[in-house]
């Protein structure tokens, strides 16, 4: 029972360690864009067309995006779980015509995960800006809510409070779905608190 109780105690010290060297490498992954750029950009970003006081944003800096929330808010299946969420998107500010390419990731509680490439617009009106995105991606399930398959299309949009160092606070708001392609399309949608980082 002694030997069993001290195995115990050497997994759990491993799994202590694993998650600390985890945590530490992405909180690293993280941070290297904004170390490597110094401190972030807040020069006027250009705008390619004004429309009743609302600037489509073009060239700026690239932003760094991370979010926390509810994935699958409104539980569509019988077998749909609710679950806690976190999320990490990088959008580049090299745009054409106002639109610039942006990939993620989402994960939730229940082991979930979503990775996905797309494009987004900025719309800013005052301090408001409004970002919506359109991208496609896989899904890996595991004991997440059932989506009906792999290949997944996500839509989102952002509303957001810019700051003057051109940081963002704001709320976003996703659908992940497969337009009918799978037998399936229960669909999810999700609701994140973000805040997004210029470099």
């Amino acid at each position: 029972m002694a030997h069993l109780t001290t195995a115990g105690k050497d997994v759990g010290l491993d799994m202590r360690r694993a998650v600390a060297r985890s945590g530490a490498l992405a909180a690293a992954v993280l941070a290297a864009p904004l170390a490597l750029s110094g401190a972030p950009r807040a020069e006027e970003q250009a705008v390619v067309e004004s429309f009743w006081g609302v600037d489509l944003l073009g060239q700026g800096p690239h932003y760094l995006d991370l979010g926390v929330g509810v994935f699958d808010v409104f539980e569509r299946k019988s077998d749909s779980k609710r679950s806690a969420a976190a999320r990490v998107e990088f959008r580049l500010g090299d745009k054409l015509y106002g639109l610039g390419p942006a990939v993620g990731a989402l994960a939730n509680t229940d082991r979930g995960a979503y990775g996905y490439v797309g494009l987004y617009a900025d719309f800013k009106y005052g301090d408001l800006v409004v970002t919506p995105l359109a991208g496609l991606g896989a899904y890996h399930q595991a004991d997440s809510s059932d989506l009906g398959g792999v290949f997944q299309f996500r839509l989102a949009l952002g509303l957001t409070y810019q700051f003057e160092d051109g940081s963002r606070l704001g709320l976003t708001l996703g659908h992940i779905s497969n337009a009918q392609i799978h037998d399936e399309n229960p669909g999810e949608d999700e609701v994140h608190v973000n805040f997004a980082l210029p470099f």
